[in-house]
């Protein structure tokens, strides 16, 4: 894991102080962990042969997806894990009974 942070990157669900065992070389691949969220999304392959560490993350951290699925189009990702979607939909007016152009 790439340690650019000033606090320590490790997994929670992963024990990193394990003993070695004598005689026995260990291997090269480090533990990880990622689960299946639901819902029919497949679990990316970054996040499972990845070497990043996010506790917000749904597939390797500690969150659970709730609410509502959004659909739409990515106009921005400037900020760090976080993106901006633009969903078209229509406003309806009560006043006026309409909608909005």
């Amino acid at each position: 894991m790439d340690q650019t942070e000033k606090a320590y990157q490790k997994q929670d669900a992963v024990f990193i102080g394990s003993k070695r065992l004598l005689g026995k070389k260990s291997s090269k691949r480090s533990m990880r962990y990622w689960r299946n969220v639901g819902l029919s999304f497949t679990t990316p392959k970054e996040a499972k042969e990845g070497n990043f560490v996010d506790k917000k993350c749904p597939f390797t951290g500690n969150v659970s997806i709730r609410g509502k699925i959004l659909k739409g189009m990515v106009i921005s990702t400037k900020m760090k894990r976080t993106i901006i979607i633009r969903r078209n939909y229509l406003h309806y007016i009560k006043k006026f009974n309409r909608f909005e152009k």
